[in-house]
């Protein structure tokens, strides 16, 4: 069981947190309801959201010892305080990472993503599986040219 507290606001996978759609068809007058899962939005600074005071307490595990915990899926953030030896392992590999996920953005996140997405088209262009093809394709290019001017001089 690894214990977190919330150092920020956060959106987590809380199991049972579910927002439920509901249609009347005016045809049949019968309701169609669909649920999905939704993240669970807490924020510290809100008291309705503290499970003790002053402060947000979420787990990985629930443990009978901590009722009042909140229990959460998936990796913790490096908004999150370890309170427990197993949490601290947890965090170890995200907090040597050392870069905040949002604040190490230069710009907006879309030309962050513009960026990778053109490092990603280098990589892939200076491969070595991709120089010969290039080469290959330069040397017809020359030989068409070649022939077109071979015609026009005819």
């Amino acid at each position: 069981m690894a214990r977190f507290r919330l150092k920020d606001k956060h959106y987590l996978n809380v199991p049972g947190t579910e927002w439920e759609q509901s249609e009347t068809s005016q045809a049949t007058g019968k309701q169609a309801r669909k649920r999905y899962k939704t993240p669970l939005y807490l924020d510290p600074d809100q008291a309705a959201d503290q499970n003790y005071p002053g402060e947000i307490i979420v787990t990985t595990k629930a443990d009978p010892r901590y009722p009042r915990d909140i229990l959460f899926e998936g990796l913790p953030t490096v908004d999150m305080e370890p309170l427990d030896e197993e949490a601290t392992k947890l965090i170890t590999p995200i907090l040597a990472r050392g870069e905040h996920p949002i604040e190490s953005l230069s710009g907006t996140f879309s030309e962050h993503l513009l960026s990778q997405f053109e490092s990603q088209i280098m990589e892939k262009i200076k491969s070595p599986s991709v120089e010969p093809r290039i080469a290959a394709l330069q040397k017809q290019i020359d030989e068409l040219k070649a022939l077109v001017g071979a015609k026009k001089v005819a």
